[in-house]
């Protein structure tokens, strides 16, 4: 016999989980379920808790005393569905995300709490939320469709930067009408909430010798083009350093030291206000 690693590069030879194998223990018993996927891989289980886990008897398929049951889903979707139902990790296993939601499907038909299943830092949570960084729409998406809240959070904060009019009909279908506008109203309010910040200019300070009000106009006038430059350009995922960094050249030529000093004051500000801006829906 060979793992089920192994069994990819051998399509025809049965395999056994090199997890779900006969020696796997679980609350100090051995397996008393043999589950064949549909391509020949064995994953020896325990049948108490599978049943203990569904509501409608593992899709009806342990309503009577078995040792042995064959499924139609593949060895890496079932691999999912087991991991989770044991409350085990499998993120290094490495599934793809057309096997994650195949698994979900799976995880429903197999009455399984799938809510319960994906709470944070649960495994089937930390799952999809691997993919966030590299497939964040289509992991959205998934979290969406399966009304995954607490994930689809979570992971729209990775969605910042993405363009929304790039969402394709199949995507937009999959993750339904309420979690598309949720996720344009936060890349739209983040977009107004800067705007708000940022067209307020540094306060006046009280007139010197060398520095009167027209003088101060200076620095209004390059904030303004700044800031105008900034909500022009900017996506809701604009940095704290890209606003410091864009006001901070245009008020290059002021040279006087209390306008600097305004000038530094409502950077801060600025900086302050936009980190307590929502990052997620």
């Amino acid at each position: 016999m060979v793992t089920f690693s192994d069994a990819k590069l051998s399509p025809h030879t049965d395999a056994i989980s090199s997890v779900f194998n006969p020696g796997f223990i679980a609350d100090g018993l051995i397996p008393n379920l043999e589950i064949t996927s549909a391509d020949d891989v064995h994953f020896h289980v325990h049948r108490r808790r599978l049943l203990l886990a569904s509501d409608n008897a593992f899709g009806g398929l342990l309503r009577d005393p078995v040792f042995s049951l064959t499924v139609p889903e593949p060895a890496a979707v079932l691999n999912i569905v087991l991991n989770v139902t044991y409350g085990m990790f499998c993120v290094s296993h490495l599934p793809s995300l057309e096997s994650i939601e195949a698994a979900l499907d799976a995880v429903i038909k197999y009455g399984l709490p799938i809510a319960q299943l994906a709470k944070p830092s649960y495994p089937l949570y930390e799952l999809v939320r691997s993919y966030a960084p590299y497939y964040p729409i289509e992991a959205y998406a998934i979290a969406a469709h399966y009304q995954l809240e607490e994930l689809a959070v979570a992971i729209s904060a990775h969605l910042l930067a993405f363009d929304l009019s790039r969402i394709s009909d199949e995507l937009t279908v999959k993750m339904g009408p309420l979690y598309f506008s949720r996720l344009a109203n936060l890349h739209r309010g983040r977009l107004t909430a800067l705007r708000n910040i940022v067209l307020q200019p540094p306060a006046m300070h009280p007139i010197t010798p060398v520095c009167n009000e027209e003088t101060q106009r200076e620095l209004s006038r390059a904030w303004a083009f700044a800031s105008a430059e900034i909500v022009w350009n900017a996506l809701p995922n604009i940095s704290t350093y890209a606003l410091e960094s864009a006001f901070t050249r245009a008020a290059a030529s002021i040279k006087c030291p209390h306008c600097y000093i305004m000038l530094r004051n409502r950077i801060k500000e600025v900086i302050y206000q936009w980190s307590a801006v929502k990052t997620t829906i």
